[in-house]
C-alpha cells in the first residue's frame, strides 16, 4: 500500500508540472511576441528619427548639399526601377563574397592553429599584427598596382584586409575555450578532427559570428574603394559618377540602397545564422529590459 501512494503521488506531481508547463506555454510565446514586437517598433522608430533629423536638416541647406528626403528615395526608386542596382549591386556583392570566403577559409584554420600550439602563435603573430595595422587603403592600392584594374585585385584587397582581423578574433576565442573540455576529449582519446569539431568550433560560434560581422563591414568599405579607384561596374563606381556631376542626390541614393542590402544581410541571413546555431545555448535575457 505504501508503495502504491508513493506511485500516486509522484503521478500527481508529474501532472501537476505538466499542467503547469502547458499553463506557461502560451504565456512565454505571447511574452516572446510581444518582445518581437517591441524590437521591431524600436528599429523602426531608430530609422524614422534619422529621417526626421535629415528632413530638418535639408531645411536649412540648399538641396545641392542636403537634398529632401522624399526627392533621394525617389531616386532610389528609379535606380532600382532602371536595373542599374540590381547589375551594381551584383557585382558589389560577387567581389564582398569571393574575398571574403578566401579570408575565411584561411583565417579560421590559422587562428585555431595559433589558439592551440604556441609554436605557431609565435611564428605568425607578428605579421598578423602588422596587417591588421595596415589601412585597408594601402592595401586597395597596391592590390590594384599589383593585379591592375580588375576583378584580381578587388578579391584580393578584400581577403588581405579582413585576414588579420578574422584571424586575431578566433586565435583569442580559441585561446579562452575551456580547456577541462579539451582534457576530457584527450582522455576520451578523441581524434584530432574530433577535437576541432565537436570540442572547439561550438565554442567559437560566438567568435566566429563576430567575426563574421566586423569582417563583412570591412569588406563593404574595401570594395568601394577599390571600384571608386577605376572598375567599371559596382556601387563604388556609381557613386564616384554620382561624385563627378557634383549630384549629392544620386551619392545619397546609392548610400541609402546599400544601406538597405546590409541591414538585409546582417538581420536576415546573418541574423538567421545565429539563430540557428546557438539555439542550444541558454539566453539569459532577464536583466535585459
Amino acid at each position: 500500500m505504501a508503495n502504491q501512494e508513493k506511485i500516486l503521488i509522484a503521478r500527481q506531481e508529474v501532472q501537476s508540472a505538466l499542467n503547469e508547463e502547458l499553463t506557461e506555454l502560451p504565456r512565454r510565446n505571447s511574452n516572446k511576441i510581444n518582445e518581437g514586437i517591441r524590437n521591431i517598433g524600436l528599429r523602426v522608430a531608430s530609422i524614422l528619427t534619422l529621417i526626421l533629423i535629415w528632413w530638418l536638416l535639408s531645411l536649412f541647406f540648399p538641396p545641392t548639399l542636403i537634398p529632401k528626403p522624399s526627392e533621394t528615395f525617389t531616386e532610389v526608386a528609379t535606380i532600382v526601377s532602371t536595373g542599374n542596382f540590381f547589375s551594381g549591386m551584383g557585382s558589389t556583392l560577387r567581389r564582398v563574397g569571393v574575398g571574403f570566403g578566401i579570408a575565411m577559409i584561411v583565417s579560421i584554420p590559422l587562428g585555431i592553429l595559433m589558439g592551440t600550439l604556441r609554436s605557431f602563435e609565435s611564428f605568425f603573430e607578428p605579421p598578423v599584427i602588422l596587417g591588421l595595422t595596415m589601412p585597408g587603403l594601402i592595401w586597395a592600392v597596391l592590390m590594384i598596382m599589383f593585379f591592375g584594374l580588375n576583378e584580381t585585385s578587388a578579391y584580393a584587397a578584400v581577403a588581405i584586409t579582413i585576414m588579420p582581423m578574422l584571424a586575431i578574433s578566433i586565435w583569442q576565442g580559441t585561446k579562452s575555450i575551456d580547456k577541462d573540455l579539451i582534457d576530457m576529449s584527450k582522455a576520451f582519446h578523441a581524434s584530432p578532427w574530433s577535437k576541432v569539431v565537436d570540442v572547439i568550433l561550438p565554442q567559437l560560434i560566438s567568435h566566429i559570428l563576430a567575426a563574421i560581422r566586423y569582417g563583412l563591414g570591412l569588406a563593404w568599405k574595401v570594395v568601394v574603394v577599390v571600384e571608386m579607384f577605376g572598375l567599371s561596374n559596382g556601387v563604388g563606381y556609381q557613386v564616384v559618377r554620382g561624385f563627378n556631376i557634383f549630384s549629392m542626390k544620386a551619392v545619397l541614393a546609392w548610400a541609402i540602397s546599400f544601406l538597405v542590402v546590409m541591414i538585409i544581410i546582417e538581420f536576415g541571413m546573418i541574423g538567421w545564422l545565429e539563430k540557428a546555431v546557438t539555439k542550444w545555448r541558454p539566453r539569459a535575457e532577464a536583466w535585459r529590459r
